[in-house]
């Protein structure tokens, strides 16, 4: 069938609008068309493109727009959300390798817990096993401080539980995952715990049924917690717990290429298929590419990449090579590029940059279903502070029925498709259900 917008053939048009609600889409898809009526309808790339178009404005224009340059966009611009809610009054539990209180999150974090250990209270220092959990707890939660709230998470204000699962060698089991979800079980009233957010695997491709991680996920569902999984990044691989339960939401990646643009979007390979027990994962897609995430403080990486910029910062070239021959032989750069020309120096510098995938000296650019997920729990905590009465189910069931489909990409890649924020809120106005119930409140 062929979009009466663009004259371009689709698999499928939309035709159910809201006359209130859409107004603003409504009246951008007739500016294309005089004589256009949504019983028409019109493609999904006509109508994201109508959606950016009525509420992107000064606010939302920017000049990071360009990954070459390694100036990315912040998440909810490209995900084409504004939006009232911030996740306030939500506790999300993030379950991974290991944390670091960084400043993005550091004023809401209720408890950090070492459960790899036998020592539950041991101190969580910044080491190599920080590194995972931090980014993707930023990417859900953080606030942006420091980068003067540019890279917020959606969830900016939720309240966190950080469960460390990795032990000293950097290995995370199938009993420890499972250890963590049952104290999130144990502790969620304490805590008010809505949302689990884990971004690891398990090792062993089983059944649901007899899986521990799967049974214990099982528990949270039915305790009232949203359990939000990354599908994985290979591929070809089996998908392995927490992916493969039927009682989490199962995310998978998409490449929206860093653009404002819906019809750039394309596919992220990540794990999809049929499970064991034979149920469709991924549930949805969401951004796994091109995601700002915090360079972790107090390590050699972080130090080194204030260097950087401080060196691409500085204009006058004999200061340049000043700092430069101090900062060498400390941070193990070529003491050679002193007898180099200054562009050459700039160069080398702005090729560091680019290689450590940096943004600013706090920031660097992610990629894996490990950062899609949390963007999904950080909605899923705007849903929860717009609708608190909102049960597990029925969040997964908007989010699968507001998202939209990718085209030439097949359901089993993708799911539902990709998640749409700015549909799944304005859905809340006409779901509060009298048989939904809070669980703990």
């Amino acid at each position: 069938m062929y979009c009466p917008i663009c004259q371009q053939e689709h698999q499928r048009l939309l035709h159910h609008f809201d006359l209130e609600l859409d107004a603003p889409i409504l009246e951008k898809l007739k500016g294309e068309l005089p004589h256009w009526q949504p019983i028409q309808g019109a493609c999904t790339r006509c109508v994201d493109q109508a959606q950016l178009e009525s509420w992107a404005g000064p606010k939302f224009t920017s000049a990071y727009t360009s990954k070459d340059g390694y100036k990315i966009l912040p998440i909810a611009q490209r995900l084409q959300l504004s939006s009232e809610y911030t996740g306030k009054g939500v506790t999300i539990c993030f379950i991974d390798s290991g944390f670091y209180p960084h400043p993005d999150i550091r004023d809401r974090i209720l408890c950090m817990e070492d459960l790899s250990s036998d020592n539950p209270h041991s101190p969580l220092l910044p080491d190599t096993n920080s590194w995972h959990g931090t980014m993707t707890s930023v990417v859900g939660a953080g606030n942006g401080s420091l980068s003067n709230g540019r890279y917020q998470g959606l969830a900016p204000a939720a309240k966190l539980v950080l469960l460390k699962v990795a032990d000293e060698q950097g290995k995370i089991s199938g009993q420890n995952i499972a250890k963590a979800i049952h104290w999130a079980i144990e502790n969620q009233k304490r805590y008010k715990i809505r949302i689990l957010n884990l971004s690891v695997t398990d090792d062993w491709a089983t059944s649901y049924r007899i899986n521990a991680v799967d049974q214990a996920i099982q528990k949270a569902q039915r305790a009232g917690m949203v359990v939000v999984v990354a599908a994985g990044n290979d591929e070809n691989a089996l998908l392995k717990a927490p992916a493969n339960s039927p009682h989490a939401i199962t995310v998978g990646g998409l490449d929206d290429h860093n653009t404002l643009h819906p019809s750039d979007n394309s596919w992220y390979p990540s794990t999809y298929g049929t499970t064991v027990d034979g149920f469709q994962k991924p549930d949805l897609i969401a951004p796994a590419i091109w995601i700002p995430a915090p360079v972790l403080p107090g390590t050699a990486a972080h130090e080194q990449a204030m260097v950087l910029f401080e060196l691409a910062n500085t204009p006058d070239p004999q200061y340049l090579k000043a700092k430069y021959s101090n900062f060498a032989a400390k941070h193990g750069l070529s003491t050679h590029l002193l007898q180099q020309q200054i562009e050459q120096i700039r160069e080398t510098i702005a090729t560091e940059i680019s290689q450590r995938k940096l943004i600013t000296p706090h920031y660097q650019h992610a990629d894996g279903t490990s950062f899609a997920a949390p963007i999904v729990s950080g909605l899923i905590a705007q849903m929860l502070e717009a609708n608190p009465l909102l049960n597990p189910t029925k969040v997964k069931e908007i989010l699968c029925r507001t998202a939209r489909k990718l085209p030439l990409v097949s359901d089993e890649r993708q799911g539902a498709g990709v998640v749409h924020p700015a549909n799944a809120l304005k859905n809340l106005r006409r779901t509060a259900s009298p048989n939904a119930s809070i669980y703990f409140f």
